[in-house]
């Protein structure tokens, strides 16, 4: 019985804990360790695929480190997920990096005028066309509503101004053009030897048989135009100071 009880109890010693190897050189290694065993579902930025997105901050099984750490330690039954083979050290590092992928920057200020950034939003940068805050808006791009709480002002200036450095995969564009001679650019939802099926700009969900098109093109990965040389350093700054107001409903 007492044996029993000190085996129950283990997982939840490991529950209580913070985690021991946050240094910058720990989420360095946690990046590398992550690569090896994580990258190949959960992609080499966490930005999912055959796994979940890590990059939201959210977690299905739990957010805290202690949590994290029994779902990397143990994995996840019933799932392709399975116990990682690490040390509980290397355990941790991992944490680390995945925290850090859920929180870039988000305790930085930024310098721009949220209300004026708002107007840019609406307006000048024609983003509601592409991604939707709070329900209003268009599936083409990711959405924004919570980007927030998930991200600083560095992150996000640079998201704008130069779109394909962190683009997720999800997100990724694509061209095809048919052979009677119709061009159809979007987000790429799906693709197998037969057919591809995309998302256009008018947010329309399109399906091509291959044999119907002429070819198909990847060579812009992202639909997202590079603010920088569009917009005003002002209108810039400013539209970065109203994303980072952007966390959520409340």
């Amino acid at each position: 019985m007492t044996y029993l009880l000190v085996f129950a109890l283990a997982p939840l010693t490991v529950l209580a804990q913070q985690n021991p190897f946050g240094s910058p050189d720990d989420v360095k290694r946690g990046n590398g360790l992550f690569q090896t065993h994580c990258s190949y579902c959960h992609g080499a930025s966490g930005e999912g695929g055959r796994g979940a997105d890590l990059t939201t901050g959210q977690f299905r099984r739990g957010s805290s480190d202690a949590e994290l750490f029994q779902t990397v330690r143990h994995g996840v039954p019933g799932s392709e997920m399975g116990p990682v083979r690490a040390t509980d050290d290397d355990v941790w590092r991992m944490v680390a990096f995945v925290r850090s992928l859920g929180a870039v920057g988000v305790h930085e200020r930024a310098s721009g005028d949220p209300a004026a950034g708002k107007v840019v939003y609406q307006t000048r940068g024609g983003c509601a066309a592409c991604h939707i805050v709070s329900g209003n808006g268009s599936n083409v791009g990711p959405e924004l509503t919570d980007i927030g709480s998930r991200r600083g002002p560095r992150f996000l200036e640079e998201s704008l101004v130069n779109p394909e450095a962190d683009l997720p995969v999800n997100y990724r564009a694509v061209r095809v053009v048919t052979r009677t001679g119709e061009s159809v650019t979007g987000v790429r939802l799906n693709e197998d030897d037969i057919s591809i099926q995309l998302r256009d700009m008018s947010d329309r969900l399109r399906s091509f048989l291959k044999d119907d098109l002429k070819e198909i093109r990847r060579d812009k990965p992202s639909l997202m135009p590079a603010y920088g040389s569009l917009l005003s350093r002002k209108e810039l700054e400013d539209l970065v100071a109203y994303l980072t107001t952007l966390r959520g409903e409340r």
